[in-house]
């Protein structure tokens, strides 16, 4: 039979013996996977972000859009209603655009070939449900 003070003993070395397990374990799966690196560029993506930062990033899409279809000859007017959708569907993203414009197969085709685009559109997504922009005329 052993004594309350064994026992309390014998709990307390498996328990600093458990510690320096889990501690070398976690060093040896942190080297091998960069585990570290993982959680702190996950956690850049999941803070949220604010009303400037999100107005700057639409900003520059809509930038980019347009740089492209004036490159393009695709004018603005009527404007360009783009709209992408959830990664988790299948198929993956898609870029769609409004069937009020006249060209809308062409555009929505050019910017599935602008990986960059399609990115940011997700990355406006992600922070903000926000899923459609609207391109136009600067002025």
């Amino acid at each position: 039979m052993t004594s309350p003070i064994t026992t309390a003993r014998m709990a307390i070395e498996a328990a600093s013996f458990a510690s320096q397990m889990v501690g070398e374990l976690a060093s040896s799966v942190s080297s091998a996977v960069g585990f570290d690196e993982v959680l702190q560029s996950g956690s850049a993506d999941d803070e949220p972000i604010g009303e400037s930062k999100l107005r700057s990033m639409i900003d520059q899409v809509a930038a980019a859009i347009r740089s492209r279809l004036e490159a393009a000859g695709i004018g603005v007017n009527p404007p360009v209603e783009v709209a992408v959708s959830d990664p988790g569907q299948a198929g993956g993203s898609s870029v769609t655009v409004s069937s009020a414009h006249t060209r809308a197969a062409e555009i929505e085709s050019m910017l599935m070939s602008e990986p960059e685009i399609v990115d940011q559109l997700q990355r406006i997504r992600t922070a903000s449900n926000i899923d459609r922009i609207v391109v136009s005329d600067r002025s």
